[in-house]
C-alpha cells in the first residue's frame, strides 16, 4: 500500500518531465491510498485545466483507489506534522494520512524531501495542458497522459 500525492497524478496527466516515472506508481489502484486532500487537489487542477467532464472522469478513476477521509485523528496528527516539519496544511494532511496508514508516500513534491517514509522528491512542474479525455474508463492501467 502507498499514498500517492496529487503531484504524481498531476505530473502524469500534464505529461510533465517526470510523467513516465510517475506512471509506474499509478498502476494497481487497489494498492493506492488516496487522502481526501489529494482527491480535492487533483479534481481542482483538472477542473481548472480541462473542464468539468474531465474532472469527473478523474474522480471516477480515483474512486478505484482507497479514499481515506480526514477525521479527528488525521487532523491532530497533521497539526503535529505541520509543526514538526514545517509543512503547509494540505501537505500535512497528506503526510499524516500516509504515516497513520503505515505506508510510504509517493510524491514529486520537494516539500516532502527528507521526511521519514518519503523518498527524495523529484522536481516537478505540472503546467502542460491536458487533452479533452483525461482518463479512460479502464481501470487496469495508469491513467493516460494528455
Amino acid at each position: 500500500m502507498r499514498v500517492v500525492d496529487s503531484s504524481v497524478w498531476i505530473e502524469h496527466m500534464a505529461d510533465g518531465s517526470h510523467a513516465t516515472a510517475c506512471a509506474a506508481h499509478l498502476t494497481d489502484e487497489r494498492e493506492i491510498i488516496t487522502p481526501s486532500q489529494v482527491l480535492y487537489e487533483v479534481y481542482r487542477w483538472t477542473l481548472r485545466h480541462c473542464g468539468q467532464r474531465a474532472a469527473m472522469e478523474v474522480v471516477g478513476h480515483l474512486e478505484y483507489t482507497r479514499i481515506v477521509p480526514a477525521d479527528t485523528t488525521v487532523a491532530i496528527v497533521a497539526v503535529d506534522m505541520s509543526t514538526d516539519y514545517g509543512l503547509a496544511a494540505a501537505d500535512a494532511f497528506i503526510y499524516a494520512t500516509a504515516r497513520l496508514q503505515g505506508c510510504g508516500l509517493v510524491t514529486a513534491d520537494s516539500d516532502f524531501r527528507g521526511l521519514p517514509g518519503s523518498p527524495a522528491a523529484a522536481s516537478a512542474a505540472a503546467s502542460a495542458p491536458c487533452a479533452a479525455s483525461l482518463m479512460r474508463s479502464r481501470r487496469t492501467a495508469a491513467p493516460p497522459r494528455a
